[in-house]
């Protein structure tokens, strides 16, 4: 008695084992350079982020440059080369005590090795060497009461700055934005609108246009569909595995970032982080489901190579264009605000990494929400396009 084989209309298991076993390699090679670049940004990130301090060292630093003053005053009467450096070394303190009480019984000052030391140690504390401050005051103390030969203006250390950042044809208003700005969370949109997506991009390319378009070109197509399996059952278990990959691999990912970051920073914001791969998954799934529709659409695998990986390449390009316009870039005189428009030219710009950041904080901003949701759709459309057309057009077979 013959058997008849049950015919797979929407999910093909033997098709699934078949796709994972040929691109299961290249899933995990990318997947290590994405952990790779996650774990290095991250520590990159953790390098470039300045130790920041609630200890006021306002007193400390007033202090300090009291005690410099006083030193080179003394130093200007009695020709001495008393200074921080040698203080601080421990070498003289007899010769720095009789200097305080000379110059406490001179100009009524209440100086000592103690204060000395209380003030060194207070300001320690803002995290800034105690040679820059030393630096700052030799300007301070040079300029101190000087004016100019034809203004009769005084002269400060910052009027001096700010002239010579303007001969440089830098302005003092873009350093001032520039110490304003975080290295680190441009690293940050860096990683997740670009570096981060590169790796991911390149292999949803690759696999759409091998599921569909490539096994139609080489005939092996024709192999598959001549199993129980219907045509719509090929395009759906494709579909699946193209969104169940991105979603390990960038769950994958996240989880790590977001371990390692417990290693390299003090405080991590875990919900931001999590809305942030959400984030990123779904953008990945709406360039996905362009590529394989593409896929879909297109029996030879060049033209659906070059509809998908085009469009991929150019949203990857554009937001990197894009970035040059952003607000970090502009502030560090690296960018032009006029570049901003190509943001508007690719679908990571509605990927919105500032307002996702915001989750998990006290002001979070919901705009991101309908950028998300479009991203969605042209997921689901490009998919529901590509599923149909692929079930119902003449496949040269």
């Amino acid at each position: 008695m013959e058997t008849t084989k049950k015919t797979a209309r929407f999910f093909s298991k033997p098709l699934m084992g078949q796709t994972i076993k040929s691109n299961w390699a290249l899933c995990l090679a990318i997947l290590l350079v994405m952990i790779l670049l996650g774990t290095v940004m991250n520590y990159a990130m953790s390098m470039m982020t300045t130790e920041k301090t609630d200890v006021d060292v306002t007193e400390y630093q007033e202090s300090f440059y009291t005690y410099l003053g006083a030193l080179a005053t003394y130093d200007t009467m009695t020709q001495q080369e008393l200074s921080y450096k040698d203080f601080a070394a421990g070498n003289h303190d007899a010769a720095y005590e009789a200097a305080f009480e000379i110059l406490n019984t001179q100009a009524d000052m209440d100086l000592s090795i103690e204060g000395f030391h209380s003030a060194i140690e207070g300001l320690s504390q803002s995290g800034i060497s105690l040679d820059k401050y030393v630096e700052q005051f030799e300007y301070v103390y040079a300029l101190k009461q000087s004016e100019g030969v034809f203004n009769k203006e005084e002269l400060t250390a910052s009027g001096m700055l700010t002239i010579t950042l303007d001969m440089m044809g830098v302005s003092s208003d873009i350093v001032e934005k520039m110490s304003e700005m975080n290295p680190a969370s441009m690293m940050n949109q860096m990683y997740y609108t670009a570096m981060g997506l590169l790796p991911i991009f390149l292999l949803i390319v690759i696999l759409a246009n091998s599921l569909i378009a490539d096994q139609v070109d080489r005939g092996s197509m024709a192999y598959v569909l001549s199993t129980p399996t219907k045509r719509s059952a090929v395009a759906i278990t494709q579909m699946v595995f193209m969104l169940v990959v991105p979603l390990i691999l960038i769950g994958i990912v996240g989880a790590t970032r977001i371990g390692t970051s417990f290693l390299f920073f003090d405080e991590v914001n875990v919900a931001g982080m999590i809305a942030l791969f959400i984030g990123m998954y779904i953008l990945v799934e709406a360039v996905c489901g362009l590529c394989y529709m593409g896929s879909c659409l297109f029996s030879q695998s060049k033209k659906s190579m070059a509809f998908g990986g085009g469009l991929a390449v150019w949203f990857f390009l554009a937001s990197m264009i894009g970035m040059f316009g952003s607000e970090n870039m502009v502030n560090t005189g690296m960018g032009v605000s006029e570049l901003s428009i190509f943001n508007n030219l690719t679908l990571v710009g509605l990927y919105d990494v500032d307002t996702l950041s915001t989750i998990g904080t006290a002001n979070v901003d919901t705009s991101f929400v309908w950028k998300l949701l479009v991203l969605a759709a042209i997921a689901v459309v490009s998919y529901t396009v590509g599923a149909v057309r692929f079930s119902k057009k003449d496949l040269p077979l």
